[in-house]
């Protein structure tokens, strides 16, 4: 396996940039988690445990009673939403009007796998963190098979997201960059964040009143000058920045002053 280790110490003086952002919109949402918004425009969100999707005017939602907990919620294809829940290590897989449309339970997969985290994958497979093996891994769900993508990673993870070719780990130390054929293409030192959010390839990792977003073409984290309201979710999509503060979905344009073609 090739791994292409670069190792980027960037503590908060030499972040370059400082991005700008205003608001656009704010609408008081009565739900407990608020999800995200897919690329058709569509809204989801939680309330007792049960995932709700609004488009337009019309209205779905999906409902396991028998799983637990409803741990975390996968839009990037919004043709095949993944959910998963951790408590009985299992992912469960919707069309766009949330019916299921498959289901796989780790607990029943050889070898078993007890995951921390379950994204969506290329072709028919999810990115997954197995925390028996500390590693991160490819699983074909059609074929029951996986692939393992890098050694053991022997911090605690805290959040993963992905999109089809690329995931990133996010541990109480480092940050983790990895693509689909088992490199690792960066690792950052982790200033104390807890989340990460992704869209296309671009990053921003955050905490309940700081965010940064890393910059594709420097491959640096620039800082995000925000309004001053806690983070209790956050999307970024395109120019556009959801987050869900206090019961209210606010909805930000951002851009970086001064910015080079």
């Amino acid at each position: 396996m090739k791994a292409l280790f670069s190792l980027l110490l960037l503590p908060a003086l030499l972040w370059s940039q400082e991005y700008q952002v205003s608001m656009v919109d704010s609408l008081l949402i009565d739900a407990e988690r608020f999800v995200g918004v897919d690329s058709f425009g569509s809204s989801y969100y939680i309330e007792n445990n049960v995932l709700f999707k609004q488009q337009g005017g019309d209205y779905y939602e999906y409902k396991n009673v028998q799983l637990g907990e409803l741990t975390s919620v996968d839009l990037l294809n919004p043709l095949e939403i993944t959910l998963f829940y951790r408590d009985f290590n299992t992912v469960v897989q919707l069309d766009n009007t949330l019916n299921e449309i498959n289901k796989v339970d780790f607990n029943t997969t050889q070898p078993f796998r007890n995951v921390l985290f379950a994204r969506t994958a290329i072709d028919k497979s999810l990115w997954i963190y197995d925390e028996n093996t500390q590693q991160l891994e490819v699983f074909d769900w059609q074929r029951q098979r996986s692939t393992p993508i890098n050694q053991p990673i022997q911090e605690k993870v805290i959040d993963m997201v992905s999109n089809y070719n690329f995931c990133w780990v996010l541990t109480e130390d480092h940050l983790y960059h990895f693509n689909i054929y088992g490199s690792l293409l960066h690792t950052w030192s982790n200033e104390g964040f807890m989340r990460l959010t992704q869209d296309n390839n671009k990053l921003m990792a955050f905490d309940q009143d700081r965010l940064v977003f890393f910059n594709p073409k420097t491959e640096q984290p620039e800082s995000v000058l925000l309004p001053k309201k806690p983070i209790d979710e956050l999307q970024i999509s395109g120019e556009t920045l959801y987050i869900y503060s206090q019961s209210s979905l606010h909805t930000f344009r951002w851009q970086q002053p001064n910015k080079e073609d």
